[in-house]
């Protein structure tokens, strides 16, 4: 497979031929290209029509005869490009939040070339969409590469909603977890943002504080396989997100809910935009008496069924701060500037893997600072130069009258651990873009950062004496270089090759480093129909951290085998086809095999997750994609998928020695099968939206009677919890008062309330799904 990788590039370099997509998805304008086939292909921009400057992340939808034929993306500059379509009459709608939806007419004819097409959207406060509600989904697919779209205009989530479950609604494949978490094909949380085309690093394993409020996002591509060369670090999804836009004069929107649990939260933004400067704030705060999944339950010794959910100790409180700067000096130039903050405060229900209801409290503190610039050259190339910050800290104080739990083995003594963890990690990217013929692309880049941090460790046993101790500065490092082409001899196929070459170093790991080829081969037969084929060697470091320090210290410096990083081979197969009723379908499979894997493990008696390596895990699946969109009010998705997460021993790595489990068993985080269901409809101005969310079952340990079977279709229910359903509804209503805007909703999480365990205790605890939650909200916008 490397041979003929480095073959196909050897090939590429020599051919001068090119694609009309550039390397990360989006199009490239090449107005009046020659093209001798039927079909032609529509190239446009999509700006703010007050100042100009272009609107990334913007949705362009183009339909014949009220279905819809193409849904496309605006990249950096707000260009797309739609291909190979046939003659006739077409309507173009193009859509941004904060701006007026534009639609228009265009006339497709025979003969060559491409049509060039302008769009300026003028801008628009966004409540005021509210009045002007649109029966669009949240989640569409892209025909073109087969990933998956979020738009956060037409979501109508709970306000208590994070992003990581806008995840879990939006990907096929990804499956509910305890403390927020989602699994991604059968991995563990094992993903990487990207903010306006700047990655955020890793954060510390354990903080169950989210990154940034959903607010802030205007569109998220999420990238689960068929990666480019340039993405590497976790990569179970790469998480694209586009923010949003300042736009026009200054407008702001309030929002406020309250709800079940004592829960509320305030939420304040603004924007504006002059001439070449645009400024964009968001600001969040909220409260709940239901921060995490709750971890105790009363069960029916009869039947063995939950019969009521006991929410102890679980009061929190999350703080989101986030700021937008976008300068954009030139038609060819655009510079933006983000900047995050974010604070989690909550009290511990219990410490997971013992099951003793204790008094412990975790704070967690979360920034990011992205710097990015992106100049087009009059031919078409690209550079992207960005710099990227991140720190973060996270305290965890044990209750004082906690019952010891955490051993140094061989010392049998109980422990209590206290962690104070915070760390700094700093980096450069710097990629070029050189689009040498309209059938060949060149992009090459490199990425890298510095991380550095403090990890302090103090143990009492229950008589309060003090344990072994550790106080350890953390230093590491992660680089990345890459090259990668695209070859696109005709609109019929298209080959994506590229290579990668990663250096990892961590505490106690010394120097990890990989060759990791790439290669996707898309067939294009006509407009509605793509089909692909991927392999790809992939190299998932851990995150930086020394928690090994305080194992040392215990056992007189013998120091426990280090956590390395995940090596993989990853095949994929995947098509979609766009139907002429407004209906897309993907189906896809894939194939997995880690030598080693990566799993966490939750240390007893505190916060801490730690990453262990399992000598060979296996990831099998097969999931598709239905989006339904026809015309007329009713809207609806279905993602459905089949996986299955299995491995094998030893187990080596975080605090722990080396366990060598007898066979195979399924991973913690393996549920066989995954369904979110969504229905939307939305008239005038009112809008319903109902969703019902299926889980088969996360693995309850093992069972000596259990057999155990390797195969997709062995669901291995002895050692899973029960499955389980629940239906989540919102509903609102949007009129104008004055010169504002005001739109009431309902959100009924868990409708009927059904009581379930979502995972049992196997590497981490229990965890019980959360029971029925009503929030209301009311968004205001002047």
């Amino acid at each position: 497979m490397q041979a003929l990788v480095w073959a196909v590039l050897a090939a590429a370099a020599l051919s001068g031929t090119s694609s009309r997509s550039n390397l990360d998805g989006a199009a490239i304008v090449a107005p009046g290209r020659p093209n001798a086939k039927a079909g032609r292909d529509l190239v446009g921009t999509v700006t703010d029509s007050a100042t100009g400057k272009p609107l990334p992340g913007g949705d362009v939808v183009v339909s014949k005869g009220g279905s819809v034929v193409a849904r496309v993306t605006t990249d950096g500059f707000g260009r797309f490009t739609v291909h190979d379509l046939d003659p006739g009459t077409y309507q173009v709608v193009a859509r941004y939040i904060g701006f007026r939806a534009d639609s228009r007419p265009v006339e497709v004819t025979g003969g060559a070339g491409s049509i060039v097409l302008a769009i300026r959207l003028g801008p628009q406060p966004v409540e005021l969409q509210a009045i002007e509600v649109s029966a669009n989904l949240a989640v569409a697919v892209d025909t073109r590469t087969g990933d998956q779209v979020f738009k956060q205009t037409d979501y109508h989530g709970a306000p208590t909603n994070t992003t990581s479950q806008i995840l879990q609604q939006s990907i096929s494949g990804a499956a509910r977890a305890p403390t927020g978490e989602v699994h991604i094909r059968g991995q563990h949380a094992e993903y990487t943002y990207y903010i306006d085309g700047v990655p955020v690093p890793a954060g510390i394993s354990g903080s169950l504080n989210e990154l940034f409020d959903p607010a802030v996002v205007n569109q998220i591509s999420f990238q689960t396989g068929s990666w480019d060369a340039e993405y590497g670090n976790k990569n179970a999804a790469i998480v694209n997100i586009t923010t949003r836009v300042p736009s026009g004069p200054l407008h702001v929107d309030a929002s406020t809910y309250f709800g079940s649990f004592n829960s509320n939260g305030q939420t304040l933004s603004a924007s504006t935009s002059a001439g070449k400067f645009g400024f964009f704030f968001s600001g969040t705060r909220q409260v709940t008496d239901m921060r995490r999944e709750p971890l105790v339950s009363a069960v029916d010794p009869a039947t063995n069924r939950i019969t009521d959910v006991i929410n102890f100790h679980n009061h929190g409180q999350d703080l989101f701060g986030f700021a937008k700067m976008q300068y954009v000096p030139s038609a060819n130039d655009v510079i933006n500037l983000s900047l995050n903050l974010s604070r989690t405060r909550f009290a511990a229900p219990y410490d997971s893997t013992g099951g003793v209801v204790l008094d412990d409290h975790q704070q967690d503190v979360n920034s990011f600072q992205n710097l990015g610039w992106q100049h087009l050259f009059p031919r078409g190339s690209e550079l992207f130069v960005a710099a990227f910050h991140r720190a973060g800290s996270l305290d965890y104080t044990p209750g004082i009258i906690d019952q010891p739990q955490f051993i140094f083995f061989p010392d049998p003594t109980p422990y209590n651990l206290r962690e104070d963890r915070n760390f700094n990690t700093t980096g450069l990217k710097l990629d070029y873009l050189a689009k040498l013929s309209d059938h060949y692309q060149l992009k090459f880049g490199v990425i890298g950062s510095l991380t550095r941090g403090q990890e302090d460790f103090v143990t009492t046993d229950a008589q309060g004496n003090q344990g072994p101790a550790s106080n350890s500065d953390l230093k590491g490092s992660d680089v990345g270089v890459y090259a990668q082409t695209v070859i696109a001899p005709s609109e019929k196929w298209e080959i994506r090759t590229g290579v990668r070459y990663d250096n990892h170093e961590a505490p106690f790991a010394a120097s990890q480093h990989q060759l990791s080829p790439r290669i996707r081969l898309s067939l294009f037969p006509n407009a509605a129909n793509t089909i692909w084929f991927y392999y790809g060697r992939l190299f998932l470091p851990t995150n930086v951290e020394d928690l090994r320090a305080i194992t040392s210290v215990a056992q007189e410096g013998v120091v426990a085998t280090p956590t390395l990083p995940e090596r993989d081979h990853f095949f994929e197969l995947g098509y979609v086809h766009r139907f002429p009723a407004g209906v897309v379908l993907k189906l896809s499979g894939y194939h997995k095999v880690s030598s080693p894997g990566i799993d966490d493990n939750t240390v007893p008696g505190s916060a801490i997750v730690t990453s262990v390596n399992l000598d060979r895990v296996w990831i099998n699946g097969i999931e598709s994609v239905l989006e339904i969109r026809p015309s007329g009010p009713l809207t609806g998705y279905l993602n459905l998928a089949l996986n299955h997460a299995y491995g094998r021993g030893p187990i080596t790595g975080g605090f722990f020695p080396a366990d060598t489990p007898e066979g195979l068993f399924d991973l913690d985080h393996d549920q066989r099968l995954s369904a979110v269901a969504n229905i939307n409809y939305a008239a005038h101005r009112f809008f319903m939206s109902v969703t019902g969310i299926y889980g088969s079952g996360l693995t309850n340990g093992a069972d000596p009677d259990a057999s155990y079977g390797t195969g997709l279709f062995d669901f291995n229910r002895l050692i899973k919890v029960d499955p389980s359903t629940i239906v989540n509804l919102a509903a609102g209503y949007s009129f104008a008062l004055g010169g504002a805007s005001f739109r009431p909703a309902l959100y009924i999480d868990n409708v009927f309330d059904r009581k379930y365990l979502l995972k049992g205790a196997f590497f981490s605890g229990p965890s019980v799904g959360r029971p029925r939650a009503v929030q209301v909200r009311v968004n205001v916008g002047f």
